[in-house]
């Protein structure tokens, strides 16, 4: 499942709690429909996180990390092999960060 309709991720995500009580998942699905187009792709999911990191209104970098950790870790459950490690995104989109 490397492509997946960001309606049926994002449902998905809601559906099954990911983020947990205390977190926006609202910004996070702002994030992702500003920046990704019907279909994520692998690459599409990356720079949706990415933006996330880089933009979220959660200036703290533990909760933006925790964020990370949940989505990909949920995401990864599906196949695909995304990183929660922030340094990756903050190296591979590095002019996001500036």
């Amino acid at each position: 499942m490397k492509r997946l309709p960001l309606d049926t991720f994002l449902s998905l995500m809601r559906r099954d709690n990911v983020l947990g009580h205390g977190f926006d998942l609202d910004e996070l699905v702002q994030i992702f429909v500003s920046h990704v187009k019907d279909t994520l792709s692998q690459e599409q999911v990356k720079l949706g996180l990415a933006y996330y990191l880089a933009k979220s209104t959660h200036k703290d970098v533990v909760h933006r990390n925790q964020v990370l950790t949940k989505v990909t870790r949920f995401l990864n459950q599906y196949g695909w092999h995304l990183s929660d490690y922030h340094a990756d995104y903050y190296k591979k989109y590095l002019p996001l960060f500036r």
